[in-house]
């Protein structure tokens, strides 16, 4: 069902659905996490793969469920220049209103919309994070506004939350933003230790939270070449 658009049926049969993205980054954080905690492996987990490119997973079992991101990269969370969720009427204005082309559409929802388009200077969330301006503060509000509602949503649809895992770029090292998408989550029975989080350490759940939080560097080129070895190893035999 997540895969759905509520499109007419002859396009959901050509392929036009929710694919989701970061594939790779989401295999590598799930074999992380069988070797932390073994035994949250299979249980109810978001992944926040938080970069220039951004995403969120929903895992159950083992197994992804849900994903932010749709029939392509540029849907979901507000990105560094992508838009992230848009209402589709919006292209429509362009097209109409604005008389824009479809590929000055592309170029500003792929290039210039964002952390970049709402701040008006950078996509770079450190320089964002040092700016004082109002459109500075906006933007990382909205990124990070967008991050909660996206895990109460996927905490929904998992039907709990045991795990959080903050990954990618942002999601690694800012600890600004992990503490801000963090903050007032007591109705899902989260707390973060906020020493810890500074600190950029592997656990930073307090001993009393109910989730487990981790922040967990992600490595997608280890995944290409275990796949590619395991891939040859297959030929050869």
């Amino acid at each position: 069902m997540a895969d759905l658009f509520g499109i007419p049926k002859r396009f959901s049969e050509a392929g036009i659905k929710r694919y989701g993205f970061h594939g790779l980054s989401y295999e590598f954080i799930m074999h992380q996490l069988k070797s932390i905690n073994p035994q949250k492996h299979s249980e109810h987990i978001v992944i926040a793969h938080l970069g220039n490119g951004a995403s969120m997973c929903a895992v159950k079992e083992g197994k992804s469920i849900d994903s932010t991101m749709g029939f392509t990269a540029l849907d979901g969370l507000v990105m560094g220049t992508r838009c992230g969720n848009l209402d589709p009427g919006v292209i429509l204005y362009f097209l109409e209103s604005e008389k824009m082309t479809s590929g000055n559409i592309q170029n500003m929802l792929y290039k210039e919309s964002g952390l970049l388009g709402v701040s008006c200077t950078t996509f770079n969330m450190q320089e964002l994070l040092q700016d004082k301006s109002i459109q500075a503060k906006k933007a990382i509000e909205l990124f990070v506004y967008r991050i909660r509602r996206e895990l109460g949503a996927l905490t929904a649809v998992l039907g709990g939350l045991d795990v959080l895992v903050f990954t990618g770029g942002i999601g690694e090292h800012a600890w600004q933003i992990r503490q801000l998408v963090s903050q007032n989550n007591e109705w899902l029975g989260l707390e973060i230790d906020e020493a810890l989080n500074k600190t950029n350490h592997l656990t930073i759940s307090t001993p009393k939270s109910l989730v487990d939080v981790y922040v967990i560097p992600t490595d997608e080129e280890w995944v290409i070449a275990n796949h590619c070895y395991h891939l040859m190893n297959k030929k050869e035999s």
